[in-house]
């Protein structure tokens, strides 16, 4: 656990008088930053966003009676105002990015990084701000003289956060900083898919979405099981080859559907076949980011393919210290930047950023693809406790960097069912494929290993003669050699249709699935 005691002047406050509305944000009065202003464009799109933001942090959805709960992180620069928050079940992560222009400002603005007080009573109140009466935003540890008997007075908020939640708060920024593919997407045709969603629910699975892309053609989504095609129009993406990427945990999309309508376009960034996703909402004045998880039921925490992809962390202490100092006074910094200034290469500048996101120092603009200053805590924290070695990640990595896997065979195994699936145009008759992949291979001296992959690249049975495995088998995860043979595998592991149209049948013969809640596990 990371002990962490907020100290506020006051609750953060909506007050709403005399034809002005502020919100005061109550800042941590250990950690002065300072930011207040008149929105003097778009305040209702302000309002929205809050109402976003406040959802992902208190909506039934993410809400675990155990969960950490981190007050959200305020990052203040002279261009930039950045509001980050995680959802209590860590799947989850939003990000709000104010321009200042869209602000007159009173007084000097002092940057910095600090957490502000949210409840769930702000959140609601948030929705009382109208766009006819004055509206003020103030980030101060001082917070804001309300008349009301219950908003004085100082107190005190200490949080326990696990280790685990605080590691997937961090690995956020490494996932955004990894390459992927970038589309640009119109908020019509995502808020097709969304309300496709919304009114026609599966209870079985498969249950993802899939980016499909063919040479020439504009990409498009599609809706497991119905295999349902949202066409993406506009959305270039230059792959001279058929390509998908497949996704779950579909309906947390839901966090950016109030701002859709509003939105000038969508950026959305994907990392991979069940590997982070972004979505960058763009309004006017302002962004609203939405990162997810591969799917709903994973953190941002735990070791597999995520890992191996991120890289190892820059071991150059020297090299570190000198980005952290640059970003300090200029506030943001580029890769090639750092480069320049260190006389190091790409490859070395990059880790040493990464590694200042891994110590919640910097953060990554998703939007200028640059790295900013941001101390997320007080005092340095211990990394090694954070960041345990994992002997087996660093192992298949070596094996992979050292093209010591080989994959011999990568097959389908198919199991269909008749499925009668609910859809706006009524009921759908269908075969559902369940698909699991079957592969075999070599990674150095084991020359025999197999595995049984799901369909979200989940290995659920596997046989290797490592003396890990013989020990533990999977009951305390894979070995070395699965995971470098399941990286190894990727591409080979293809996302086919979910289903395809069923030649009807009597009645009793149907294996029924009819309305009813979705968690969208898979």
């Amino acid at each position: 656990m990371i002990p962490l005691l907020l100290d506020y002047a006051s609750p953060s406050a909506f007050a709403a008088e005399g034809g002005r509305d502020t919100l005061g944000l109550t800042a941590d009065a250990r950690r002065p930053v300072r930011f207040r202003g008149r929105v003097q464009r778009n305040p209702f799109l302000l309002r929205v966003a809050l109402r976003a933001l406040g959802e992902a942090i208190w909506s039934d959805d993410s809400w675990r009676p155990d969960g950490a709960l981190l007050d959200p992180v305020v990052t203040v620069h002279p261009d930039r105002v950045f509001l980050e928050a995680f959802s209590q079940d860590q799947s989850a992560y939003v990000q709000l990015v104010l321009d200042p222009g869209i602000f007159a400002l009173d007084g000097a603005i002092i940057p910095g990084t600090t957490n502000v007080d949210f409840t769930a009573w702000l959140w609601a109140a948030v929705g009382e701000m109208r766009s006819s009466r004055e509206t003020w935003l103030s980030i101060d540890p001082a917070g804001i003289a309300v008349a009301t008997g219950g908003a004085g007075g100082r107190f005190e908020a200490a949080v326990e956060l696990p280790d685990a939640w605080v590691r997937g708060f961090l690995q956020v920024q490494a996932g955004m900083a990894m390459p992927g593919t970038r589309l640009q997407a119109r908020p019509v045709d995502l808020l097709a898919a969304i309300r496709f969603l919304r009114y026609t629910k599966a209870r079985l699975s498969p249950r993802a979405l899939r980016y499909e892309f063919a040479p020439g053609a504009d990409a498009r989504l599609v809706l497991e099981p119905w295999e349902h095609v949202v066409p993406l129009r506009g959305a270039g993406h230059g792959y001279a080859e058929p390509r998908s990427v497949r996704l779950w945990g579909r309906r947390r999309l839901k966090l950016i559907e109030p701002l859709l309508p509003f939105a000038d376009r969508v950026d959305i960034y994907l990392k991979g076949r069940g590997l982070p996703s972004f979505y960058a909402v763009q309004l006017p004045g302002m962004t609203f980011i939405l990162g997810l998880t591969g799917w709903s039921g994973q953190g941002w925490t735990g070791t597999g393919s995520f890992d191996l992809l991120q890289g190892r962390p820059a071991d150059d202490d020297a090299l570190v210290a000198t980005a952290a100092g640059l970003l300090a006074g200029r506030f943001q910094l580029g890769v090639d930047e750092l480069g320049a200034a260190a006389g190091v290469g790409k490859p070395a500048a990059a880790a040493a950023l990464q590694r200042l996101c891994r110590l919640g120092r910097a953060i990554y603009d998703l939007e200028r693809r640059c790295f900013r200053h941001r101390e997320l805590f007080a005092q340095p924290i211990d990394e090694a406790r954070l960041y345990p070695p994992d002997e087996r990640v660093e192992a298949a990595r070596a094996h992979l960097e050292q093209q010591e896997v080989a994959v011999a065979g990568c097959c389908p195994r198919e199991t269909r069912k008749r499925k009668r699936l609910p859809s706006p145009d009524g009921v759908q008759e269908r075969e559902v494929v369940y698909r699991d992949w079957q592969v075999d291979g070599w990674v150095g001296a084991q020359a025999a290993v197999h595995l049984v992959v799901d369909d979200r690249g989940a290995i659920i049975f596997g046989r290797c003669g490592c003396p890990w495995f013989q020990q533990h088998l999977l009951a305390r995860g894979p070995c070395q050699h699965m995971l470098a043979l399941l990286e190894a595998s990727a591409g080979q592991r293809v996302d086919l249709p979910s289903s395809r149209p069923a030649e009807p049948v009597p009645e009793a013969d149907l294996d029924p699935a009819g309305d009813g809640d979705d968690d969208d596990q898979r």
